[in-house]
């Protein structure tokens, strides 16, 4: 229901790119293209780590008070499941 919710209050209409949790939020940041990074306001060291990479990739991280997860990924939902880099473009292999 939460990331139901986050999909909708933030116009994605798409729950598969909403994806929660540290784990997800970070390989969001390493492997996919983020629109933005959701934390929980007063998360504090534990993402630091997801902060440095949103910082190292240009991507805002928004406080958010009673968010249900500690932090929270939202893929670009301009670009597709194959898109991996920060312009969007993906890798042909």
């Amino acid at each position: 229901a939460g990331v139901e919710r986050i999909s909708e209050e933030y116009g994605i209409h798409d729950v598969n790119l909403v994806k929660p949790g540290v784990g997800e939020t970070t390989r969001v940041l390493l492997r996919r293209v983020p629109w933005k990074i959701l934390a929980r306001a007063g998360a504090g060291a534990d993402l630091d780590h997801v902060r440095l990479l949103a910082e190292q990739r240009g991507v805002p991280v928004e406080e958010v008070a009673e968010l249900p997860y500690t932090c929270v990924g939202l893929i670009h939902p301009k670009y597709t499941r194959g898109a991996t880099g920060a312009d969007g473009k993906a890798v042909n292999v």
